[in-house]
């Protein structure tokens, strides 16, 4: 039996180098269709959902429709967490039993990577716009980044709990970009004014269809 001795064997870099050396392919995930669609699907199913709840026009515009802060955290976490459901649901054709579960496993992380952060943000401007003190726009908008930032932390600390290292799931620059929907949630909850000019709630589905497609897209 031939025993590697080579220190480095171990590490990802140098077996990265090797296999690349001998014309072996790295086993990245390739880009599918079937999340994509998936995802899509969520968004549009969640759309149609909320619609019906809160009695909102799909496509016809109606003039200084006024919408809670509950309206609007409910519209958003129902959007991400059927995106990552249609996601999963997409990717997961033709798959086999460990591929599914780790699609599970992302959207789980997507999920909460979404709703931990805008849950928190939402509970520091409502505690700031119930406070005179605090209900001034950098204090909101400070008040929001850390929100953001810890309510990141919480939900990736949640995802590895009892994993074992080598299964944990590291935060990356990825899922910094994809918690940009909590700075449209702090805009959305925290400073309205600016929804009326600029439609900042339209990037929403784009980015759950983004995050729903990671999830039904790992392999």
């Amino acid at each position: 039996m031939q025993v590697n001795n080579n220190p480095y064997s171990k590490f990802k870099p140098y077996q990265a180098f090797q296999n690349k050396k001998n014309g072996v392919k790295e086993n990245n995930n390739k880009f599918n269709l079937t999340p994509l669609v998936g995802a899509a699907a969520g968004v549009a199913a969640a759309t149609l959902l909320t619609s019906k709840m809160f009695h909102k026009p799909l496509f016809k515009k109606v003039e200084n429709i006024k919408t809670t802060t509950f309206q609007d955290v409910t519209e958003m976490l129902t959007m991400a967490g059927l995106a990552n459901i249609g996601g999963v649901i997409g990717g997961s054709i033709g798959k086999n039993k460990e591929s599914i579960k780790n699609k599970i496993h992302e959207a789980g992380f997507q999920i909460m990577n979404t709703s931990i952060p805008m849950l928190m943000v939402t509970a520091v401007i409502k505690t700031c716009e119930a406070t005179k003190k605090l209900n001034k726009a950098p204090i909101k908008i400070i008040g929001s980044f850390a929100a953001m930032t810890s309510g990141a932390v919480i939900a990736t600390l949640l995802t590895n709990k009892n994993k074992p290292k080598e299964e944990k799931r590291q935060y990356t620059i990825k899922d910094s970009l994809a918690n940009f929907d909590d700075i449209i949630a702090t805009i959305k909850i925290g400073f309205k004014k600016i929804t009326d000019i600029v439609p900042v709630d339209k990037i929403l589905p784009f980015i759950y269809i983004y995050n729903g497609f990671r999830a039904g897209n790992k392999e």
